[in-house]
């Protein structure tokens, strides 16, 4: 049963991406350099960024008039966004990293996976007058300590949240900061894979989130160092953007 809710949950991601299965989270991978080269501009290596390996970024359907270059959108420490180029071959698509099972998903609101060296535990709850850091803004919006909400259908109110995330490699509990998700509404706890780099000692938690109408994807990258900012994709955005 376990095993059948993974299978389903990666069908579930990649039936939203069935217009093309490329398009998602990759990190950078080069194992002579230690880096890869971004660059803003197709093809422009004089103005090059160096980029370390294991660097996420989000990958763009391939275009075979720029093969093979691929479009990607790189995260910056701060999370800004920055479009622009990488080569075809200097990457390793998350995906493509060992799957850890899930061990219980809970009609209460929890769901945990669990492997020979990773335990992850995530829990949500509904959303009730008493959290009073989810703010309504001027625009219809939501924000959370200021933070910017995901998730939500402007003039809609939210009904879920992350309660609390816990991960374990190792033997070792990794702290969560509830700042990594407290934005992260209306959670989906069947919508979400694990997958793990034993190599490097990482955990990527790649969540779907939102539903149909404010859909937005998120990953987390845990190692025994802590917890990254979640690095997120929200299709909104680039319809902004257009």
């Amino acid at each position: 049963m376990k095993r059948i809710f993974t299978i389903l949950s990666i069908l579930a991601i990649s039936l939203f991406y069935s217009h093309n299965l490329s398009a998602q989270f990759i990190v950078a991978k080069d194992t002579i350099r230690g880096r890869i080269d971004f660059t803003p501009r197709l093809g422009d290596l004089d103005k090059a960024i160096p980029i370390p390996n294991d660097s996420v970024f989000y990958m763009f359907p391939p275009d075979r008039e720029i093969d093979p270059w691929r479009n990607v959108d790189y995260y910056m420490p701060n999370r800004n966004i920055i479009s622009g180029y990488i080569m075809g071959t200097k990457f390793m698509r998350v995906d493509d990293y060992d799957v850890i099972e899930v061990e219980k998903l809970s009609s209460h609101g929890t769901v945990s996976f669990k492997n020979e060296d990773v335990r992850i535990l995530i829990a949500v709850a509904n959303i009730t007058s008493k959290d009073t850091s989810i703010k309504q803004d001027n625009f219809g919006g939501y924000t959370v300590n200021g933070k910017q909400a995901k998730g939500i259908v402007r003039h809609t109110a939210p009904k879920l949240r992350y309660q609390s995330i816990s991960v374990t490699i190792k033997g070792k509990s990794i702290p969560i900061p509830k700042k990594v998700y407290e934005h992260l509404l209306e959670p989906e706890i069947e919508n979400m894979v694990v997958y793990y780099n034993p190599e490097k000692t990482i955990v990527y938690i790649v969540v779907n989130n939102g539903g149909l109408d404010a859909f937005y994807q998120a990953l987390w990258a845990v190692s025994p160092n802590g917890v990254s900012n979640p690095y997120i994709f929200d299709p909104a955005l680039l319809k902004v953007a257009k």
